[in-house]
């Protein structure tokens, strides 16, 4: 038997080097940055569920005494009830829903869907894993699949082959080339998971939230508690709104609404 020639021209260990250590690289720079996307996340949900506990019930004690000084104005005749929502709207839309009830965008799969899915299925197929973790994620490649071709999603199936075509699982050779392939892969896969943590931030410095997040980071560098202001605001805001509707009731009370009194005998 004659040996297996080695390709002079295939990538040897440390021609590989060079992609190694840029994965590295960006491995350390996303874990950081997960790191730090996640530390920013919790931060900002301590935030909202600490303004909601404190800010957030005496706003919806103010919303609902707003309601009720409204009801008041009206009975005092000092405001014009709203007009009544249009029935015919409402029976138009009963009419429109009562159209579609029963209707579902699941219908029987097509040809086009079948076809797509067997593809995808011998694409991703586990027995075609090189080890065991590129198995598990082919399995769960194929959960994935498997609800989308249940839930008729073309668009999805579609997505997750454009995916896994991307990925280093989809390079079956063994080799430098392959090697290499598979190392440019992982890398370029690294570098579209920092953009969408970029754009993750993006996301988060743009939000409500975030902002009061600023001002209140700003009052505090400046010596203030902008935070227990705010309870403090809301509070004066709901007394001023309680002694509002108590003074409307007194004087409903006292004083008909002449919209509401009887008009006199001739």
């Amino acid at each position: 038997m004659y040996a297996r020639m080695p390709d002079r021209f295939a990538l040897q260990p440390a021609a590989l080097e060079p992609s190694r250590a840029r994965l590295a690289a960006l491995q350390l720079q996303l874990a950081a940055r997960e790191t730090e996307l996640t530390a920013a996340s919790d931060e900002l949900q301590h935030l909202q569920a600490k303004y909601l506990k404190a800010v957030g019930v005496f706003y919806r004690k103010l919303v609902d005494l707003e309601a009720a000084i409204v009801e008041a104005e009206i009975a005092a005749g000092l405001r014009v009830p709203a007009p009544p929502e249009d029935a015919a709207d409402t029976e138009d839309t009963a009419d429109v829903d009562s159209a579609f009830e029963g209707c579902s965008n699941r219908g029987a799969a097509s040809t086009d869907l079948k076809a797509m899915y067997r593809n995808l299925a011998k694409t991703i197929h586990p027995d075609l894993a090189l080890d065991d973790p590129a198995r598990m994620r082919r399995h769960s490649l194929m959960a994935e699949a498997n609800r989308a071709y249940a839930e008729r999603d073309e668009d999805r199936l579609r997505l997750i082959l454009h995916t896994f075509e991307r990925s280093p699982d989809s390079v079956l050779d063994d080799g430098g080339d392959a090697d290499e392939s598979r190392l440019r892969r992982r890398v370029a896969l690294i570098e579209d998971r920092l953009l969408a943590i970029e754009s993750e931030f993006a996301g988060l410095h743009s939000s409500a939230i975030w902002q009061l997040k600023k001002k209140i980071d700003t009052a505090s560098a400046q010596g203030w508690d902008l935070f227990a202001e705010m309870v403090l605001e809301v509070k004066r805001e709901v007394r001023r709104a309680t002694a509002r509707l108590a003074s409307l009731r007194l004087g409903n009370a006292v004083t008909p609404n002449p919209r509401n009194a009887a008009s006199p005998k001739t």
